[in-house]
């Protein structure tokens, strides 16, 4: 099991806690422990990319079984994958955000997948959202038709439809095992042998689209990818990461170029350009919009608060002394309480209900 970390400590914690915690797996680390029927045994890899949260230091003191790769400087997504895979011994390799959790059972109804079906290359689970609705993470290949319904906001509108939400799989109830032609790298288990044979992850994607480029590589060599839904994991996704997101949103235009380019030429390579400025067009307009409307509301929440305070004029007026705690002080606690161990269900339900909170 991979798990390539990036400042994401708190949602970090709660993942290897996911695994740790789960009796049917035996993690590697633990020599003491004894495989029974039913059980599998895991190896796990935590590449943290130059984290300046703690986050290593956190791995290093309360996950033992885990085996630690600390770089001195960002990889990016795909190298790091690639560092640890190097060094992993397992039969299956199993790719796993640091801001998603196993539901208990995944990691085994994947390899049991794998075990019963010869013919598949690799298998995602059912990823879901904090509260529990579906999450888009098995797709078709992209085409031109599908960037331009995304692009004029079809593919949203109509999110179940086969012809506007076709990269999607619109339509697809995720309740049945299903044969799609790429699967997200959130969650995604790949045959060793497979990985071997079709090659690692493309580098010159630092980040985005690599396991896009991969699958499309395995199809192209005849390997079939599936879907199961026997294996749950929460992903957290883009609301954990939105900071991040900002700084690295051209990394994932350039690498989405780099990918049409590579597989479906230049020409094509042009129109995603076109599309995609489009695409930005639309949604800067959306978003001016949306920023308005918030500043008339604001203006209008504020006329009737006026209204308010001159009906009471003793009413209590909102000063720093009794305004609500700041959140964001919270968050700076010392290094102690930032370690401190999820050993029980409890622990792990009020860390998913607080990383809950802040990514609402």
């Amino acid at each position: 099991m991979i798990v390539v970390n990036w400042n994401t400590h708190d949602y970090l914690a709660l993942c290897l806690a996911s695994i740790v915690s789960d009796r049917g797996v035996v993690l590697t680390g633990d020599s003491s422990a004894a495989v029974q029927p039913g059980e599998i045994r895991a190896e796990v890899i935590v590449v943290d990319n130059a984290s300046d949260d703690g986050s290593a230091a956190m791995v290093a003191a309360n996950f033992p079984q885990v085996h630690l790769l600390v770089n001195g400087r960002n990889l990016g997504f795909a190298a790091a994958n690639n560092q640890a895979i190097a060094q992993a011994r397992g039969r299956v390799l199993f790719l796993l955000n640091p801001d998603a959790y196993l539901r208990p059972g995944a990691l085994q109804s994947l390899v049991n997948f794998l075990d019963m079906n010869p013919q598949a290359a690799a298998v995602g689970p059912n990823v879901l959202n904090p509260d529990g609705s579906w999450q888009a993470a098995v797709f078709r290949f992209p085409s031109l038709w599908d960037l331009a319904c995304e692009a004029v906001f079809l593919s949203v509108l109509l999110p179940h439809s086969r012809l506007f939400s076709r990269k999607e799989i619109g339509g697809f109830q995720r309740n049945h095992v299903r044969e799609v032609d790429w699967i997200q790298g959130c969650a995604l288990a790949i045959r060793r042998e497979v990985w071997d044979a079709v090659g690692p992850f493309d580098e010159e994607y630092w980040m985005y689209v690599e396991e896009l480029d991969w699958c499309r590589r395995a199809s192209q060599q005849g390997y079939r990818l599936y879907f199961t839904p026997a294996a749950q994991v929460v992903h957290f996704g883009k609301r954990a990461t939105a900071k991040a997101r900002a700084s690295v949103l051209p990394l994932g235009f350039r690498s989405h170029f780099r990918y049409f380019r590579k597989f479906d030429g230049p020409g094509t390579q042009l129109a995603v350009r076109a599309i995609t400025l489009l695409q930005m067009g639309l949604r800067a307009g959306h978003d001016a919009h949306d920023a308005a409307a918030e500043s008339v509301g604001a203006r209008q929440n504020h006329s009737r608060a006026a209204r308010i305070l001159a009906i009471f004029p003793d009413r209590q007026t909102v000063t720093r002394s009794n305004r609500r705690p700041d959140t964001r002080r919270q968050m700076r606690r010392p290094a102690a309480q930032r370690h401190r161990r999820i050993d029980s269900a409890a622990d792990m339900q009020i860390t998913i209900d607080t990383l809950q909170r802040r990514t609402d």
